[in-house]
């Protein structure tokens, strides 16, 4: 793995501590459907994404072939109809859900037109197999995943929510992160499919002392992450700590001489640690953020 794609994730896995006032919005309707046992979940406020200017100007430069096929055939368009997004994890099954603009008639008719095979639970409709299928609970609230989970939900109905300890988690991320995760548990609840003997799998080897994370992304002018773990011990957060470090110097060093913008990119990330807790800030500004995209686009 390149050093550059390693401190992403171990961004993406640790954090900071800077909190703002409020806390992210969860819509209503979506988190009266999550499962109980949830110990991962991942938000996108699709809405606010789509004003910021990272989002913009990325779907102007990225051809996006694939999401105009597949719009034509649905009927669906992501980039217009959905709103929010929700992904639950239990460690080992998730579901994916959100809220948007769905013509379910129109997307029946579709979809069973291109054979997609169809099931009725409790008059729902349900598209797909046992091991992954979607329905469409109303005209504005979509459900995927493995199928026995979709039937709990239906049975449940809007009786679900946020667990305790993933909800106290979840009002420290700030109301102004369009894309944000928490995590309770640690990683070793999670089932993770790294290749065994990778760089990854010892990266996610040696955070395995995390007990809870959280993570929130402000895109609105540049990049701004922000993210945090609890470890075990203090102990075990210094290891984090200087892991990160590491890996952030590391890719600095590593850095092409014809690329210096990728320097300030790593000059925005500080890493710091306050008893048992990790931290990690980024502040990207848009120029930068722009010029990344530019590379990243050319990979």
């Amino acid at each position: 793995m390149r050093p550059f794609w390693a401190a992403i994730l171990c961004l993406a896995l640790s954090g900071c501590a800077v909190k703002k006032p409020g806390s992210v919005r969860i819509d209503p309707a979506l988190e009266a459907l999550i499962p109980a046992d949830t110990m991962f979940i991942v938000g996108g406020n699709i809405d606010a994404i789509r004003e910021t200017p990272v989002y913009q100007k990325l779907l102007s430069r990225v051809p996006l072939v694939q999401l105009d096929e597949f719009t034509r055939q649905t009927g669906l368009d992501p980039r217009k109809d959905l709103s929010q997004v929700l992904s639950c994890s239990n460690g080992k099954n998730g579901v994916l859900m959100a809220r948007g603009k769905f013509n379910v008639a129109d997307l029946d008719t579709r979809l069973q037109s291109r054979g997609a095979a169809r099931s009725s639970y409790k008059n729902r409709a349900m598209f797909g197999s046992e091991r992954l299928s979607f329905v469409f609970l109303n005209s504005s609230t979509a459900v995927v995943g493995p199928a026995p989970e979709l039937r709990s939900i239906i049975d449940r109905g809007s009786g679900g929510g946020l667990p305790p300890a993933l909800r106290e988690l979840v009002r420290t991320i700030p109301a102004n992160d369009q894309v944000w995760a928490a995590l309770t548990g640690g990683l070793q609840s999670l089932n993770l499919a790294v290749p065994r003997d990778s760089n990854l799998a010892n990266i996610v080897s040696a955070l395995k002392s995390i007990d809870t994370a959280t993570i929130g992304m402000d895109l609105r002018s540049g990049i701004g992450l922000t993210a945090e773990v609890a470890c075990k011990s203090e102990r075990d957060a210094k290891f984090v700590h200087d892991m990160l470090k590491g890996v952030v110097g590391i890719g600095r060093l590593n850095t092409p001489d014809n690329h210096p913008e990728l320097l300030r990119l790593y000059d925005a990330i500080q890493v710091t640690q306050q008893q048992n807790h990790a931290q990690v800030t980024a502040q990207i500004p848009a120029d930068l953020a722009d010029r990344f995209l530019d590379l990243w686009l050319k990979r």
